[in-house]
Protein backbone atom coordinates (compact mmCIF):
# COMPACT_ATOMS: atom_id res chain seq x y z
CA UNK A 1 0.00 0.00 0.00
CA UNK A 2 1.43 3.20 -1.18
CA UNK A 3 1.00 5.90 1.91
CA UNK A 4 1.45 9.75 1.85
CA UNK A 5 1.54 11.61 4.85
CA UNK A 6 0.41 15.63 5.49
CA UNK A 7 1.59 16.74 8.79
CA UNK A 8 3.74 18.95 10.48
CA UNK A 9 7.48 17.67 10.17
CA UNK A 10 7.86 15.82 13.59
CA UNK A 11 4.23 14.54 13.29
CA UNK A 12 4.95 13.34 9.88
CA UNK A 13 8.04 11.50 10.86
CA UNK A 14 6.45 9.61 14.16
CA UNK A 15 3.35 8.25 11.81
CA UNK A 16 5.91 7.68 8.86
CA UNK A 17 7.67 5.21 11.32
CA UNK A 18 4.87 3.29 12.59
CA UNK A 19 3.16 2.54 9.52
CA UNK A 20 5.40 0.38 8.16
CA UNK A 21 4.86 -2.18 11.51
CA UNK A 22 1.06 -1.29 12.19
CA UNK A 23 0.23 -1.65 8.31
CA UNK A 24 2.18 -5.40 8.91
CA UNK A 25 0.61 -6.46 11.78
CA UNK A 26 -2.91 -5.65 10.09
CA UNK A 27 -2.37 -7.07 6.68
CA UNK A 28 -2.24 -3.98 4.55
CA UNK A 29 1.43 -4.34 3.14
CA UNK A 30 -0.04 -6.10 -0.40
CA UNK A 31 -2.84 -3.78 -1.07
CA UNK A 32 -2.70 -1.51 -4.56
CA UNK A 33 -4.73 0.70 -2.57
CA UNK A 34 -3.45 4.41 -1.62
CA UNK A 35 -3.24 5.20 1.82
CA UNK A 36 -3.48 9.14 2.76
CA UNK A 37 -3.24 10.87 6.41
CA UNK A 38 -3.90 13.95 6.85
CA UNK A 39 -3.29 15.67 10.27
CA UNK A 40 -6.22 18.58 10.55
CA UNK A 41 -6.69 20.26 13.56
CA UNK A 42 -10.31 21.23 12.75
CA UNK A 43 -11.35 17.90 13.08
CA UNK A 44 -14.08 17.49 16.01
CA UNK A 45 -13.34 13.55 16.82
CA UNK A 46 -9.39 11.76 17.64
CA UNK A 47 -9.32 10.56 14.09
CA UNK A 48 -11.76 9.43 11.70
CA UNK A 49 -11.30 6.70 7.90
CA UNK A 50 -12.92 7.01 5.11
CA UNK A 51 -12.88 5.03 2.13
CA UNK A 52 -12.89 7.05 -1.34
CA UNK A 53 -13.58 4.13 -3.54
CA UNK A 54 -13.93 5.65 -6.82
CA UNK A 55 -10.07 6.64 -6.75
CA UNK A 56 -8.95 3.44 -4.65
CA UNK A 57 -8.36 5.58 -1.90
CA UNK A 58 -8.28 5.23 2.15
CA UNK A 59 -8.07 8.59 3.92
CA UNK A 60 -7.39 8.92 7.69
CA UNK A 61 -7.98 12.07 9.24
CA UNK A 62 -6.10 12.63 12.38
CA UNK A 63 -6.86 15.26 15.43
CA UNK A 64 -3.49 17.00 16.05
CA UNK A 65 -2.21 16.32 19.88
CA UNK A 66 0.78 16.65 21.77
CA UNK A 67 0.74 13.50 23.00
CA UNK A 68 2.21 11.19 20.76
CA UNK A 69 0.91 7.77 22.82
CA UNK A 70 -2.36 8.81 22.29
CA UNK A 71 -1.48 10.09 18.40
CA UNK A 72 0.08 6.49 17.90
CA UNK A 73 -3.08 4.77 19.80
CA UNK A 74 -5.85 6.87 17.31
CA UNK A 75 -3.64 6.06 14.08
CA UNK A 76 -3.80 1.84 14.98
CA UNK A 77 -7.05 2.27 15.64
CA UNK A 78 -8.13 4.00 12.38
CA UNK A 79 -5.67 1.64 10.25
CA UNK A 80 -7.95 -1.55 12.39
CA UNK A 81 -10.70 0.25 9.62
CA UNK A 82 -8.64 0.54 7.04
CA UNK A 83 -7.61 -3.08 7.22
CA UNK A 84 -11.92 -3.40 7.76
CA UNK A 85 -12.74 -1.74 4.48
CA UNK A 86 -10.02 -3.51 2.67
CA UNK A 87 -10.98 -7.12 3.40
CA UNK A 88 -14.82 -6.49 2.71
CA UNK A 89 -15.65 -6.51 6.28
CA UNK A 90 -16.77 -3.35 6.82
CA UNK A 91 -18.85 -1.21 4.07
CA UNK A 92 -20.09 2.02 3.92
CA UNK A 93 -24.05 2.17 2.62
CA UNK A 94 -26.37 5.06 1.41
CA UNK A 95 -28.02 4.79 4.97
CA UNK A 96 -25.35 3.21 7.49
CA UNK A 97 -22.82 0.71 6.99
CA UNK A 98 -22.58 -3.19 6.58
CA UNK A 99 -20.75 -5.57 9.27
CA UNK A 100 -20.04 -8.99 7.56
CA UNK A 101 -23.30 -8.80 5.68
CA UNK A 102 -25.16 -7.80 8.30
CA UNK A 103 -26.55 -3.79 8.69
CA UNK A 104 -26.16 -0.99 10.87
CA UNK A 105 -27.70 2.09 10.39
CA UNK A 106 -26.42 5.86 11.40
CA UNK A 107 -27.73 6.02 15.05
CA UNK A 108 -26.64 2.94 15.74
CA UNK A 109 -24.84 3.46 18.90
CA UNK A 110 -21.03 3.70 18.13
CA UNK A 111 -19.75 1.65 21.28
CA UNK A 112 -22.32 -1.16 20.22
CA UNK A 113 -20.86 -0.87 16.45
CA UNK A 114 -18.96 -3.89 16.13
CA UNK A 115 -16.16 -2.84 13.86
CA UNK A 116 -15.44 0.09 16.74
CA UNK A 117 -15.30 -2.63 19.50
CA UNK A 118 -12.83 -4.95 17.40
CA UNK A 119 -10.41 -1.27 16.76
CA UNK A 120 -10.86 -0.41 20.42
CA UNK A 121 -9.54 -4.11 21.14
CA UNK A 122 -6.84 -3.74 18.75
CA UNK A 123 -5.70 -0.62 18.69
CA UNK A 124 -3.46 -0.41 21.62
CA UNK A 125 -1.49 -4.32 21.04
CA UNK A 126 -1.03 -2.73 17.46
CA UNK A 127 0.68 0.44 18.71
CA UNK A 128 2.85 -1.39 21.68
CA UNK A 129 4.10 -4.37 18.96
CA UNK A 130 4.88 -0.50 16.74
CA UNK A 131 6.96 0.66 19.08
CA UNK A 132 8.59 -2.24 19.82
CA UNK A 133 10.22 -2.50 17.06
Amino acid sequence: MECHVEAGPKTKRYIEAMLPSMMKQLGLTRSRKLLMIKVDRDLEEQGTTIPLTGIDTFLVVLKPTRDILNLGITLAHELTHVAQFANGTLQLTPKGKKWKGKFYPMDHPYLDQPWEVQAFARQELVFRRAIDK
